[in-house]
């Protein structure tokens, strides 16, 4: 076959991957996500509550990462990592040993006791109470984020990603967290520490733009709502929602003004709301000096002790792996076998089908465009070399997979040696030289990437 000796490392080949027949489908499920996902070897299951990705689910884990660590750093977040362990003591001194008493995953071990933590206020805190005593003013506010996988012993896990007992987590430590629990994902924390309320609310805001900078990118519309604050105290905090019928959530929405409230929370005058369920997407809380007061989390700059005051505290939280399953949940048409991704995180950008094997066209095929493509290095394209199926057959496998963009090698784009390419989220078809092919991918990409 001509394109069997053209392929380099850098494209994937279709039959190397491990895509393993998905098992145990989830029967009656309300969540689309749940089944897209294992039906096209993102994850594998969700069995009891922890996830498995597959390889394809990391590759659209870690393009997420990047998307959510940009915008962190750009308000200026400083990225570290903290123990998944947490002793008795520490969760004890803020109280929520005994409060999340149920939620957390407890164990013991030489006659201590610890649990997996399932928020870090506890550990971020007294890292900060370690070191602020000799912490410069100019170090002030002071922003550390973290994207770690997390452990809450959810008794109701369901719905795929999107509630389950091992998470990962984006946190800005601020001084965050959310009221409801998941049994385990990827998320995001971030915390922030000021020495002011003033600064403590700039920040905030700033936290909550980049939030919703994160979710433009990711082509989802959200609503910021005011929201309750829960275990986690503070004396404001906001969710991001997205409209899904999945939603645990229920969000009123204005078509006049375009805003959304929590039913028990309205914010809005115009008598044109409308009642839809919603995911929750992301948390921001300002937590005040709850954790600090508890850690003697002071500002130490100063030798005047009626100075030295708890510094004040704000927590931002993104489920990541919920994340992933709120996007196919709200982009993806209801009833579609075929997963819709942000643009940004799709697992590939391309996928090219070379023609059936034994077939007129690969006797009478365009065997320089293709092996000119073929000798591309890019990471973000792969072939699927299964060429005893046809073209058809493999069209609708990068269909369900999400690919946004594949090039085939069918009768006419044979005869008149161009390639066709399908724009599979807009629904239309091209047929292009080799040079307009690669432009019109650029093009596509550049609006998103």
């Amino acid at each position: 076959m001509v394109f069997v000796s053209s392929i380099r490392r850098a494209i994937q080949q279709r039959s190397r991957l491990f895509l393993p027949t998905p098992v145990h489908l989830p029967r009656e499920s309300k969540s689309n996500s749940q089944s897209l996902l294992q039906e096209a070897a993102i994850v594998h299951s969700v069995e009891h509550g922890f996830p498995q990705l597959l390889p394809l689910g990391v590759r659209v884990l870690t393009k997420l990462k990047k998307v959510i660590r940009f915008e962190m750093n750009a308000v200026g977040g400083q990225e570290l990592s903290l123990p998944a362990i947490g002793r008795r003591n520490m969760w004890e001194a803020s109280d929520r040993w005994n409060l999340m008493h149920n939620e957390l995953f407890k164990f013991k071990d030489h006659n201590e006791e610890y649990c997996l933590s399932p928020t870090h206020e506890e550990a971020i805190t007294k890292l900060v109470s370690s070191v602020c005593k000799s912490v410069a003013r100019s170090n002030y506010p002071l922003l550390l984020y973290q994207i770690t996988w997390k452990y809450r012993n959810e008794p109701n896990y369901r719905h795929g990603l999107l509630r389950t007992k091992e998470f990962l987590m984006k946190g800005f430590k601020n001084s965050l967290f959310l009221r409801r629990f998941y049994p385990s994902s990827f998320d995001l924390d971030l915390y922030s520490f000021h020495r002011s309320e003033e600064c403590a609310q700039q920040v905030y805001e700033q936290v909550c733009d980049a939030y919703e900078r994160i979710f433009q990118k990711l082509e989802l519309k959200c609503f910021k709502v005011p929201a309750d604050s829960g275990l986690m105290g503070g004396s404001l905090n906001h969710e991001f929602l997205g409209i899904s019928p999945v939603g645990e959530d229920t969000v009123l929405t204005c078509s006049t003004c375009g805003r959304g409230s929590l039913t028990n929370k309205p914010q809005c005058e115009h008598t044109e709301k409308v009642e839809q369920r919603a995911i929750e997407l992301g948390h921001c809380f300002l937590l005040g000096d709850r954790y600090t007061k508890a850690f003697d989390a002071i500002e130490g700059s100063s030798d005047v002790t009626e100075d030295k005051k708890p510094l004040i505290m704000g927590c931002y939280g993104i489920g990541l792996t919920r994340l992933m399953a709120a996007a196919v949940e709200i982009l993806t048409p209801r009833g579609s076998s075929d997963i819709r991704w942000p643009r940004r995180i799709v697992p590939y950008q391309v996928a090219i089908l070379p023609p059936k094997k034994g077939s007129p066209e690969e006797a009478n095929g365009n065997k320089q465009t293709l092996g000119r493509l073929l000798q591309l290095d890019n990471n973000e394209w792969f072939v699927d070399d299964r060429t005893e199926l046809t073209i058809g057959y493999r069209l609708k496998d990068c269909q369900k997979m999400g690919v946004p963009i594949v090039i085939t090698f069918g009768k006419r784009a044979t005869k008149q040696n161009l390639c066709e390419v399908i724009d599979v989220y807009n629904n239309r078809t091209e047929y292009l030289s080799y040079e307009d092919t690669l432009k019109f991918i650029q093009d596509y990409y550049s609006v998103f990437c």
